[in-house]
């Protein structure tokens, strides 16, 4: 694989262009990785009270939806946020996904996953005690995903 940079001062946007000569794994790979260093340090407006707060998308470890609000879940607070899940779904970057009608995890902050073969199975998250539950719908492509990112296969 050949990696090139071009520099153009009259560019109005950055591009990045990946040319193959088939899309392969590996390839679609890449452009997820791309994608999701492209979307890191992005903010999201969150309230919570009065006040307005602007959280990197890394810090949050999950949305939850309670019939009127949709909380924003952090290791140390919780949040709301004026969106619906559906629209969040559309917005977020690759490394949010959703887990049940009423949650879409940070897939970068699962710690563990507690398999509940009846029942929706349990995550839990990097640095706090915090959970979310997985409905057994799911449940393979949040494992999917987190295959993805494993370094050893």
């Amino acid at each position: 694989m050949k990696i090139r940079m071009e520099i153009e001062e009259n560019l109005e946007e950055e591009e990045i262009v990946i040319r193959c000569r088939s899309l392969s794994n590996e390839i679609v790979a890449l452009q997820r990785k791309i994608a999701e260093a492209a979307q890191t340090g992005m903010q999201m407006e969150v309230t919570r009270g009065e006040r307005s707060y602007f959280l990197a998308l890394d810090e949050i470890l999950f949305f939850e939806t309670d019939m009127s609000r949709v909380a924003v879940h952090t290791a140390e607070q919780i949040y709301e946020i004026r969106m619906r899940l559906y629209e969040l779904e559309e917005l977020l970057p690759g490394m949010f996904m959703r887990i049940s009608k009423s949650a879409i995890v940070n897939v970068s902050g699962i710690r563990a996953i507690r398999k509940n073969l009846t029942g929706a199975s349990e995550v839990e998250f990097v640095g706090t005690n915090k959970k979310a539950f997985v409905s057994r719908n799911y449940f393979k492509p949040l494992m999917s995903k987190l295959e993805e990112k494993r370094l050893i296969k």
